[in-house]
């Protein structure tokens, strides 16, 4: 056998070596490819998240240039200098003219004119349709916006609101906005705002290759930064990711691209206006590195052609072909095809007939085992089964046949036949073999009256009993031997702990439900007492596992798992401590009055 194995590690050696010689050019195609799909992937991914996070930051910006604007546009409401100027020239008439000029005219240039966000200010009189006051820090004559803007600021000063609109013409950004009176909120002038555009790209940056637009409110008047209408590729961009464009989307990106840009549009609903932002990006600077890549990848492949075509022949023959036969076979195995062979064509090497003949043996011992430990296994369940249900801690009988001995040797026959009796008793209980699923109460209190008068030969003055049983439910349907068990762990854990105990059964009902009531004296319940009784009862295996010399409460789990297996997970038991040095454990089952 082992001069077997040597044989076969010595070619397997040579096999390999062969393999690394003429095929390592596999690692290094295998290898570049990898990278050159997580490298993509990666940067796509980075690239798309810079970008994002880039229109979020000129959102946020832009939108703050914004609302700062249209926030001053309200103040002079709040002021009563143009009020007054007003009223006064509406008393006056043509003679107050001037004055009306002149107070209006300092108070908008204090608040605007020096104001670098703004480039025109100009405020319109209720009733004229000239504006009564323009002031301009650009050159943009009066003449330009009486041809361009005026007719658009008119169609507002129609409107009968004081909300600030926002309206764009030849890439010039104006904030309109109805003033009012604070008395009456009578309509007596209307505010004109042209925000400078230069101030508020100062602070967008962009990269090499990138190129940034955007609208409010109307995707056909757009304010771009750079040369962004210069470049008919970028306008291509544009129009292709404004198709999908809506002044009622919010939140929304619209991602699309052509064969020179792509194109990031953000759309986002603020309280008086709608903004659209588009980030272009110029494809050639984004792909330049990955271009040169994909070349080397290429001129690659092309070289190593003739070695894969070898290389696939080689392992399709030598390899490929065996293992796949042997995959088959297991997966008939496993499909439970037990004693299944690999039979037909000989193995093209030694490594592969050596795996043929261990897995045909293999097969066939397995089948061999199957056979012998399918009835066995069998045979095992119900013995299993009828053990959970006859769980008796030895502690018990134990203690109950010492007792018996010592009360045969100090003499006694009437108490050592009454103790046979009670034993008698239990030991019928836990050992009938009828498989009753359920029973009357009656029967199981029958069963707890004598191990009552047992463990109290025990413990004599040490145990007091309380009782206290609703007679309407004795002829109830519970699960056999759910008491017996929760008395015992009592006993165990909490008589067995102090000189003289209590233990109180209580059993009573409401209309849904019956709950039988174990409370008990003993030493206060610690912390880790508390984790152990609810890492019992869910079932953990490293707690329940038995440990030399400790009692497992093995009873205590079986029952709350034999009623949630019954009843469902809404039943069970539950052992908590309710006072110091007291201890209750209640069983919860369905209540049934027609089953009564």
């Amino acid at each position: 056998m082992l001069k077997n194995r040597g044989i076969i590690r010595k070619s397997l050696n040579r096999n390999i070596v062969l393999f690394c010689i003429f095929c390592w050019v596999v690692p290094i195609i295998i290898i570049y490819i990898s990278m050159t799909i997580s490298y993509k992937e990666n940067i796509q991914e980075k690239l798309k998240s810079v970008f994002i996070q880039k229109l979020r930051s000129t959102d946020v910006f832009i939108s703050n240039y914004l609302d700062e604007a249209i926030e001053s546009a309200r103040k002079p409401s709040y002021e009563y200098y143009l009020e007054e100027a007003w009223n006064e020239y509406e008393v006056q008439g043509n003679e107050g003219r001037n004055d009306c000029y002149q107070i209006i005219t300092s108070n908008l240039r204090n608040k605007f004119y020096w104001d670098k966000r703004f480039d025109i200010c100009s405020f319109y009189i209720e009733g004229e349709n000239q504006p009564f006051t323009y002031l301009s820090s650009s050159n943009y004559s009066m003449q330009e916006y009486m041809s361009k803007i005026h007719n658009r600021i008119q169609e507002i000063r129609e409107m009968n609101s004081s909300y600030a609109q926002v309206i764009v013409e030849d890439e010039r950004i104006f904030i309109v906005r109805n003033v009012y009176t604070t008395t009456d909120y009578k309509k007596f002038g209307t505010l004109v705002l042209e925000l400078n555009r230069k101030n508020m790209f100062a602070d967008i940056v962009l990269d090499k290759g990138q190129a940034l637009a955007f609208c409010i409110n109307d995707k056909d008047n757009l304010i771009a930064k750079s040369n962004f209408f210069e470049d008919e590729r970028k306008i291509n961009i544009l129009k292709d990711s404004l198709i999908n464009y809506s002044v009622s989307d919010n939140n929304k990106l619209i991602i699309s691209q052509n064969k020179n840009y792509y194109g990031y549009l953000s759309q986002v609903k603020h309280d008086d206006y709608h903004l659209g932002i588009l980030l272009a990006i110029d494809k050639a600077i984004v792909n330049a590195e990955m271009n040169h890549l994909y070349g080397m990848i290429f001129i690659l492949l092309i070289i190593t052609i003739p070695v894969l075509i070898i290389i696939a022949y080689f392992l399709n023959k030598q390899i490929t072909a065996p293992i796949k036969k042997l995959v088959q076979a297991s997966q008939e195995m496993e499909n439970g095809k037990l004693g299944v062979t690999i039979d037909g064509e000989e193995m093209p090497n030694k490594e592969f007939k050596y795996l043929q003949h261990s897995f045909n043996n293999m097969s066939k011992r397995v089948e061999y085992l199957f056979n012998y430990a399918y009835d066995e296994k069998l045979a095992k369940k119900d013995a299993k089964i009828l053990a959970l249900q006859a769980q008796i801690n030895p502690h018990f009988l134990n203690n109950t046949l010492e007792i018996m001995n010592w009360q045969a040797r100090m003499s006694g026959d009437i108490t050592l036949c009454k103790m046979i009796e009670s034993l008698g008793t239990v030991l019928d209980y836990h050992m009938d073999r009828e498989d009753k699923r359920l029973i009357y109460l009656s029967e199981e209190l029958r069963c707890v009256d004598a191990y009552f008068y047992i463990i109290s030969m025990r413990f004599g003055q040490r145990l007091i009993v309380e009782r206290e049983i609703d007679n309407e439910l004795l002829q109830a349907r519970v699960p056999q031997l759910i008491l017996q068990p929760i008395l015992e762990n009592a006993v165990v854990h909490g008589i067995e702990t102090v000189r003289t105990g209590v233990i109180k059964l209580k059993i009573y009902h409401d209309n849904k439900k019956i709950f039988i009531e174990v409370i008990n004296t003993g030493k206060p319940m610690t912390k880790e007492d508390k984790d152990r009784i609810e890492k019992i009862l869910s079932g953990d295996p490293e707690v329940i596992k038995p440990v030399p010399g400790k009692h497992a409460s093995l009873g205590i789990r079986n029952v709350n798992e034999r009623i949630k297996l019954i009843y469902g997970e809404n039943y069970g038991l539950t052992i908590k401590p309710i006072e110091e040095g007291k201890t209750r454990s209640l069983i919860c089952i369905p209540y049934d009055k027609e089953s009564k």
